[in-house]
């Protein structure tokens, strides 16, 4: 049986108004209250830092495995962030695509929470709801595009014919994307795939090889102050907060330009196959190394020199950097103070090994 639904949509597209969805739905399924979460549903791992949602995003996203058509065995996720107006697909707690994508204005703001597809269409309908006889079909002037996602209620991702739009606050609350980006969207992700919508202006980038920096979005919304310690916060879920200078971190704020600012490698530490508890840090071409998991780790006791700054243990004395309350050596005396090497392998990860 063949359910047709009306679907009153927000949508701004040049002078495009409020839009009339007609719909055939692909295995229809019932509304979801924008009030309910599934999170029960899924649960995507995140940094350390859960005051805000952080999302790692890489410089250059390269697919290791194509896509798989097949979506609850896949796992995939798609994430939305208003302030930076990105949509991030995951597969398996993994970012495999980056999109831009318009928003919501100002007046129209898309609404943050938990949702899923619920049905999709190729070549949609759309419906002047001003105006029930403007119909335009599918095609190159349809405000829709080629694609139509819903997501719950009357809000939806979809194409559009204003390419020009995306990146901007210009819907009326859905999620605009170019159309080629929608079209590979559609194909790869399935109905009831999650969606989380949320507004954070404080993104934090890892590149393949480990090097993390941040953007700071402008507040579109109006509704998120941030503070340097805020920033240092996101940044401590990925072992660098340290080493952030605040000043950049200040202007950053100031600026609120989506400049991207480097801050330094981060990488694992392993002893004997064993994960230690703080990460390895590579600034201007020094790798340092924390003191206090290294000493716990080893059970070596230190002594140390608040006039010289110096770090003493039995096997020697080595000069200690002071970050925000850690201390930390070059890996060059890791030997000197630790009888340990260490070695950075190609799969970025800090290999401690004793000294034969």
């Amino acid at each position: 049986m063949l359910h047709k639904k009306l679907f009153v949509f927000l949508f701004l597209i040049g002078n495009v108004c409020i839009g009339t969805h007609v719909t055939r739905a692909e295995n229809y399924t019932p509304n979801l209250s924008f009030k309910q979460s599934i999170s029960s549903v899924w649960v995507r791992n995140r940094p350390s830092y859960m005051g805000k949602t952080h999302i790692e995003i890489e410089k250059k996203v390269t697919e290791t495995k194509p896509f798989n058509s097949n979506n609850e065995a896949s796992g995939k996720q798609i994430l939305i962030n208003l302030a930076s107006r990105q949509l991030y697909l995951y597969d398996n707690n993994r970012k495999i695509k980056t999109y831009p994508v318009a928003v919501g204005t100002y007046e129209m703001q898309t609404p943050v929470g938990y949702f899923s597809i619920e049905e999709k269409e190729k070549n949609p309908i759309w419906t002047d709801p001003e105006d029930t006889k403007h119909v335009v079909k599918s095609g190159p002037e349809n405000p829709l595009g080629m694609r139509w996602m819903r997501i719950g209620g009357n809000y939806g991702i979809h194409g559009t014919n204003a390419p020009h739009s995306v990146g901007r606050y210009v819907s009326h609350g859905c999620i605009r994307m170019r159309e080629s980006d929608v079209e590979e969207l559609f194909d790869n992700v399935e109905l009831r795939t999650p969606v989380e919508i949320y507004y954070d202006r404080i993104v934090i980038n890892r590149d393949h090889d480990h090097t993390i920096s941040y953007f700071i979005y402008p507040d579109g919304y109006a509704k998120q102050d941030i503070s340097v310690a805020d920033v240092k916060k996101a940044l401590s879920g990925y072992g660098v907060d340290a080493f952030a200078n605040e000043q950049s971190i200040l202007e950053s704020i100031q600026n609120s330009n989506a400049q991207q600012i480097y801050v330094a490698k981060a990488y694992n530490i392993f002893f004997d196959k064993k994960k230690l508890d703080k990460k390895a840090i590579q600034k201007d071409g020094v790798i340092y190394i924390p003191v206090d998991t290294i000493s716990s780790m080893f059970k070596i006791q230190l002594e140390y020199n608040a006039e010289t700054n110096l770090l003493t243990s039995p096997y020697g004395t080595a000069n200690c950097i002071e970050k925000s309350g850690n201390f930390y050596i070059k890996e060059k005396d890791l030997a000197v103070l630790f009888n340990k090497t260490g070695q950075l392998t190609k799969e970025y990860t800090y290999i401690i090994r004793a000294v034969n």
